[in-house]
């Protein structure tokens, strides 16, 4: 009997809001994961407002769209970054990537079987939101990890996501990544954020069919300057801020992800 084929383990990074800084985080996850060994691929999965590209400091001449008209091949399509992973584009401005529809659907499930046995991970940088997209990148997923800030209305945000996807697709196991926390206590900021979101979760979510809800804490990442610093210089934190303490706790969440492929 051949021996089964080991697919890449997918993780969907998501937001209840937007400006939590879950795009940067995506592409320095990615960079993370390769400098330990792992081969990666980065879907741009936000299909409408795609802005991965501007981040990593890339012009890509093809996008997912070209794939999914059907003009262009799929290996034509998928870029090998300088930045040691691969990555999917998507266009932005594209109203047609923001509805989900059947064919969308059967594409993007084509393209992840065709993709997946070349990589160890896949990481889908979704929209923010409770969006029919969103919550279609979450859904494929075998982890999700949600990039939440102590801000009340990213906390009321990342619950709302919480419920949606516990209620409706029987989703009750997520890794959060709190952002943009204290300088000065980020992995207390971290336990308290967690600690918050499980609590209200315990009052007001009926575990159902699906069973408890269960939050686990994958790091916690202080306001850094170096961020924006690179995000302006369209640079990875790695390359432009080495010794800033954010690199090192992108390489813990790294191996968070890495102990769970």
């Amino acid at each position: 009997m051949a021996a089964e084929t080991k697919r890449a383990r997918r993780i969907s990074i998501i937001s209840g809001k937007g400006g939590v800084g879950k795009t940067v985080i995506t592409a320095n996850l990615a960079a993370a994961l390769h400098s330990i060994g792992r081969r990666v691929l980065v879907i741009d999965a936000d299909l409408g407002l795609a802005n991965l590209d501007i981040v990593l400091g890339v012009a890509p001449e093809l996008t997912i769209q070209d794939f999914l008209s059907g003009s262009h091949s799929l290996e034509e399509v998928v870029l090998k970054t300088s930045k040691g992973f691969d990555l999917l584009p998507a266009g932005s401005g594209l109203m047609e990537g923001t509805i989900l529809t059947p064919t969308l659907a059967q594409k993007m499930n084509s393209i992840l079987h065709r993709l997946e046995e070349c990589y160890d991970a896949i990481l889908f940088d979704a929209g923010a939101g409770i969006g029919d997209v969103v919550l279609f990148f979450a859904n494929l997923a075998d982890e999700i990890l949600l990039v939440v800030t102590p801000e009340p209305t990213s906390l009321m945000d990342s619950y709302a996501t919480i419920k949606v996807l516990h209620q409706f697709y029987g989703r009750n196991e997520f890794l959060l990544l709190v952002n943009q926390a204290s300088p000065t206590c980020p992995e207390q900021v971290g336990s308290s954020v967690v600690s918050h979101l499980q609590n209200v979760i315990s009052r007001f979510i009926d575990p159902g069919k699906s069973g408890e809800i269960r939050l686990h804490l994958a790091g916690s990442i202080p306001t850094d300057p170096a961020i924006p610093r690179a995000i302006s210089e369209r640079q990875l934190l790695a390359e432009n801020s080495p010794r800033s303490p954010s690199v090192s706790l992108m390489k813990h969440v790294a191996g968070v992800l890495h102990s769970r492929m």
